[in-house]
């Protein structure tokens, strides 16, 4: 079986938890559908006649997707994940790295929904997504400095990786908050269809 190009055996599947799996699974399931939803919207092949952050059933249900992801994919993939590098398992990885990305989609989904209590639970959410991340970086470098002696084989690597994830959402906002690219592409599209 392969996940991301490498070849994982089934002995190394059962290894992981079939929760974390799941949970992965559903996250990228929905920021997929949203995106898809968003797109045969604005392409007015559903919901005709409106658009993403018109006040429509899409607009609905992408808010909510977005609502999902931020405030319970999110967190559960940190949870999941350090679970997952505690027992050894490089599924830690793999869900680390969809936290950006669900990140990036489910603050556009929030924002650009233009529903009324959009703004403020995307700031909650930020706030949240933030607190826990720092709460993570402060756990990854006490399991360090725990197990100076190497119990993890790559004991430091997963406070690296929440290092450069922190790097990335400052970066991801500024980017969100000064150019709102996702939102210039559905913008296009809809006037090009």
């Amino acid at each position: 079986m392969g996940v991301f190009n490498e070849k994982v055996s089934l002995s190394d599947l059962r290894k992981i938890d079939p929760i974390s799996i799941l949970g992965l699974y559903i996250s990228q399931s929905l920021l997929f559908l949203g995106i898809l939803l968003i797109l045969l919207n604005n392409l007015n092949i559903i919901a005709p006649g409106s658009y993403f952050g018109a006040y429509n059933w899409v607009t609905v249900v992408v808010f909510f997707i977005g609502l999902f992801i931020n405030f319970i994919s999110i967190p559960f993939l940190y949870f999941s994940s350090l679970k997952n590098f505690i027992k050894e398992s490089d599924f830690w990885d793999k869900e680390t790295f969809w936290i950006l990305p669900l990140f990036f989609f489910g603050t556009f989904f929030l924002y650009n929904s233009l529903i009324a209590p959009a703004l403020a639970l995307l700031i909650l959410s930020i706030m949240t997504i933030a607190s826990i991340h720092i709460k993570f970086i402060f756990k990854a470098r006490k399991i360090n400095m725990e197990n100076e002696k190497g119990l993890y084989a790559s004991r430091e690597q997963y406070e690296v990786t929440l290092k450069y994830l922190s790097a990335y959402y400052i970066l991801l906002l500024a980017l969100l908050v000064s150019f709102d690219p996702l939102y210039q592409v559905f913008f296009w599209i809809r006037l090009h269809t």
